[in-house]
């Protein structure tokens, strides 16, 4: 069985696995990495037989619509995965267009690719032309799946996961399998406990009202917005919400059997105030406390028009909450106190803070997922510190750690 990374090998982005097997072609995702400009990840080869996605997020799900245009492939994942994932994939158009950049597929593409799609409820098995792969549950979003590939030997494919539970969606299953292709994105660090992160989110959110100021929130939309909201649900504060997490909201309504609390989720929506409008913008900014917004990275969305509106005011706040790549605005502002906004450099006056409302696992709960496993290979991918988690795994299995472009055996 042979092995090779098309990107996200030994960084976090652009992920894509191809997998060589019985005369079987098979690719677990196809992402992108959304910098400035953007980063691809290498050609898929033509005989694709079908191709998985784990979950929506662009750095695993940004190049899909291009599996159109190969002669064989068939486009497998959850019903939500499709759906929040061409939602994600036609926005990235936009901002390429609006950036100047190469638009790396087409309208025509996206199109193509829903004709090929072979949805799998969750929990569910594919199975076509002696290709057998399982579904399990990654918790990380709604709708993201590990993958069991029943070939030669077992092999597991986590893409992103989450070993313990959110308030949006459970912890990952955990599965036994002959070989374990595990994320490593948080190999060397670790989480704080989730209860005293929104502690203290919400102590500053009141230091900041007391004040006079206004917080804002940038957010990616897809499950970090959720989890927000949940987190902010019996506060008492007014809270408004602005971008694409609006639609990605509608979609997760219609599958609440990837949720974890699905009357939960839609009690804390409901008592939100969406911004439908442009011109409701200024609205929430007279009105609301906490305005949640995307983009998460500070790099597009709504939350560069709060931000330039409110930075000025050393009474506000900005809170990060998620992971902010090198090259980001968000990156820039945690480094060096600026963001860059229309081409001009800011320096905003405003409190920052960032929090960790990650929902990947952390060192310790990836070592112990791994061992749960029982495989007898493990191969560590979409991580920059990847070294960091496999001395620990060794204690109990082969550890490889593949280059992008490296073919290998297992």
């Amino acid at each position: 069985m042979e092995l090779q990374f098309l990107g996200g090998a030994s960084e976090v982005g652009s992920l894509g696995l191809v997998v060589r097997d019985q005369g079987r072609t098979l690719l677990f995702d196809y992402g992108m990495t959304p910098t400035d400009p953007p980063e691809y990840p290498r050609p898929a080869p033509v005989n694709i037989d079908a191709a998985f996605l784990s979950h929506a997020h662009l750095d695993h799900s940004g190049m899909t619509p291009l599996l159109s245009r190969l002669p064989h492939a068939r486009f497998v994942c959850t019903p939500v995965t499709a759906e929040v994932g061409e939602l994600l994939t036609r926005d990235s158009l936009k901002v390429a267009k609006a950036e100047g950049y190469m638009e790396p597929y087409t309208p025509d593409d996206m199109k193509a690719l829903r004709s090929r799609l072979d949805a799998v409820p969750r929990k569910g098995t594919y199975r076509r032309r002696g290709i057998e792969v399982e579904f399990h549950s990654a918790g990380h979003i709604p709708g993201a799946s590990q993958f069991l590939y029943r070939g030669e030997k077992d092999v597991l494919f986590t893409g992103d996961l989450s070993a313990s539970e959110s308030r949006l969606v459970g912890a990952a299953e955990r599965v036994e399998t002959d070989v374990l292709v595990m994320e490593s994105t948080y190999a060397g660090r670790e989480h704080p406990d989730r209860r005293e992160t929104e502690k203290r989110f919400e102590e500053r959110i009141e230091a900041t009202l007391a004040r006079g100021g206004k917080v804002i929130v940038p957010a990616f939309a897809v499950g970090r917005a959720q989890e927000v909201v949940l987190a902010l649900a019996h506060s008492g504060h007014e809270i408004w919400l602005d971008g694409m997490a609006r639609k990605v909201n509608a979609l997760f309504r219609r599958a609440p059997e990837y949720l974890r609390d699905a009357r939960r989720l839609y009690q804390a929506l409901d008592g939100v105030t969406e911004v439908q409008h442009p011109a409701d913008r200024k609205q929430a900014l007279r009105n609301a406390d906490v305005i949640v917004t995307t983009g998460g990275m500070l790099d597009g969305g709504p939350v560069l028009y709060y931000l330039a509106e409110m930075y000025r005011d050393a009474r506000n706040s900005i809170f990060l909450t998620g992971y902010q790549v090198d090259g980001s605005n968000g990156r820039q502002l945690m480094d060096k106190g600026t963001l860059t906004i229309d081409g001009v450099t800011i320096r905003p006056e405003c409190e920052l803070n960032a929090f960790d409302f990650s929902s990947h696992a952390g060192h310790t709960e990836l070592v112990e997922y791994a061992r749960a496993s029982r495989a007898k290979t493990i191969v560590l991918m979409h991580g920059d510190r990847r070294e960091q988690l496999a001395a620990p795994l060794r204690e109990f299995a082969e550890v490889r750690l593949p280059e992008t472009g490296e073919r290998f055996t297992v």
